[in-house]
């Protein structure tokens, strides 16, 4: 749901972004009951830090990157499978200031049974290979000086970590400007009760990788 005063609001309160952050509230942007939706505030955020000319998210899932971009008037291009575009294989333009993409967490949650799906990989190592296929595919949609921002966390799996953060930080030292790490709220493994020592994963991080302008 669209809501210009509390963009209003918000954007009257805010600090700068520093290189930790935290959004206990996700706003009233995009379908809050979509699996492993992110908090409008921090596209907000983003927008408000970088002001793009044109936005692309190409995995908009619930569509809270949409209408943040059209409450603050950008230029903005959304697509999802689910509304029929495969944005790794399929024309979803380009000359973009910024990209947000927020892939699926390796098998976290499994968003689809369509084998396009990242969530549909199967192994880490195929999962791995479509994100450095899907990173050249994005960066080279980007205007030059333009931002490809990815929002990626960690998982454990059968008692094995496996930092998914430090693959997208290795996709492309060159390029890489920043990265900011998120606070996550309201995530199932704090309402968990666990015996033994057990270290709940309660971040995300941010990547940026900026393109050079030559």
């Amino acid at each position: 749901m669209r809501d210009p005063q509390a963009l209003a609001n918000y954007l009257r309160r805010r600090t700068p972004l520093t290189s930790v952050v935290s959004y206990p509230g996700r706003g009233p942007w995009g379908d809050n009951q979509y699996p492993g939706n992110c908090s409008s505030y921090m596209l907000i955020d983003l927008c408000a830090t970088y002001t793009p000319q044109s936005v692309l998210d190409p995995m908009e899932g619930g569509g809270t990157s949409r209408e943040v971009c059209a409450d603050m008037q950008i230029p903005y291009a959304g697509y999802d499978l689910h509304s029929g575009t495969d944005s790794l294989h399929d024309e979803i333009g380009s000359g973009y200031d910024l990209i947000f993409w927020h892939p699926p967490y390796h098998d976290m949650k499994i968003y689809s049974d369509d084998p396009r799906d990242l969530s549909q990989m199967g192994s880490l190592a195929m999962f791995q290979a479509m994100l450095r296929s899907g990173y050249r595919r994005f960066y080279e949609l980007l205007n030059p000086g333009g931002r490809l921002v990815i929002l990626m966390g960690d998982l454990r799996r059968r008692g094995r970590y496996e930092p998914l953060t430090i693959d997208v930080a290795r996709l492309d030292r060159a390029n890489l400007e920043g990265i900011i790490v998120k606070i996550q709220h309201n995530v199932s493994s704090n309402r968990t009760q666990y015996t033994g020592t057990f270290i709940p994963i309660l971040h995300e991080t941010l990547t940026i990788f900026r393109r050079r302008s030559d």
